[in-house]
């Protein structure tokens, strides 16, 4: 597995709608890409800690066309979308390594 598909997506476009991150503090304004090996095979430990990602995505849960958790694939590599954090989370996670800044804006597809 290569070094960037093992690695969480962070994009700096502020989600449409939102609700409370997986660390309990924040509001998960953020929107996020998982990879697919994350609920496939295994989260990294530092993730799972973290809560990183687990958060009650307002998204999924109030009944938008956008509630279902979609299957997203870039450059070759799968992801789920439908994930997001926030800005706190999202800076420990790339500090830590298990996920990076996105270079673009979040692809529209999935909003």
């Amino acid at each position: 597995m290569s070094e960037k598909v093992s690695k969480a997506i962070i994009y700096k476009d502020l989600e449409d709608v939102f609700g409370p991150c997986g660390c309990g503090m924040s509001l998960a304004t953020l929107p996020v890409l998982l990879p697919r090996d994350w609920v496939v095979l295994e989260r990294p430990a530092e993730a799972e800690c973290d809560e990183f990602g687990k958060g009650d995505d307002f998204r999924r849960i109030s009944g938008f066309t956008c509630n279902n958790v979609f299957e997203h694939e870039m450059e070759g590599a799968e992801y789920l979308a439908n994930f997001s954090c926030c800005s706190e989370c999202a800076k420990m996670a790339v500090e830590k390594g298990y996920a990076m800044w996105a270079q673009k804006s979040y692809p529209m597809a999935l909003r």
